[in-house]
């Protein structure tokens, strides 16, 4: 019997050792790429009423959030909620050849499609802003920190009026 405890207690420590020692290679999201993103998906038009489509995306320390909205005003204001999802996930940190750094993230739901992540800066009306550029194969997807219409997310995400066509 004192056998069997034994050996319980061997496996259960070494278990906890080889979940520490792979809690030590996951990489703390930085503060800077936290928090509320948006993105522009596309607009539509049905039965002459022009609807805009968003997501947004969240990340904290090991969540991921994702939210689709809609609304019928041009500027992206008064957002309905239409669906969500949420996962538990965790983040590697790398640098590529350039010397970049970027975040992969490793989730057991349905964000498995983004590849990497990494803070950007573009060009939008003249002005630079700071965005969150996701890499989902084949796509490259933007996301901003309040909604805007720009950098529609995708080939296949172009705005369309499936009435006129």
């Amino acid at each position: 019997m004192k056998r069997h405890i034994l050996v319980g207690v061997v496996s259960l420590g070494l278990t906890l050792l080889a979940s520490g020692v792979t809690a030590q290679a996951k990489s703390q999201l930085p503060k800077s790429y936290q928090g509320t993103w948006y993105g522009y998906v596309c607009s539509e038009k049905v039965d002459h009423v022009r609807t805009y489509n968003v997501v947004k995306v969240g990340f904290t320390r090991n969540r991921f959030d994702y939210a689709y909205l809609k609304t019928t005003h041009s500027d992206l204001s008064q957002l309905d909620w239409q669906w969500e999802e949420h996962t538990l996930t965790s983040y590697g940190k790398k640098v590529n050849k350039h010397h970049q750094t970027y975040y992969t993230i490793s989730t057991a739901g349905f964000a498995d499609d983004i590849d990497h992540m990494q803070l950007v800066t573009v060009k939008v009306n003249g002005q630079r802003l700071q965005a969150l550029k996701m890499t989902a194969q084949p796509d490259t997807l933007y996301a901003f920190r309040q909604p805007l219409r720009t950098h529609a997310w995708g080939w296949d995400f172009e705005d369309f009026a499936p009435t006129d066509v």
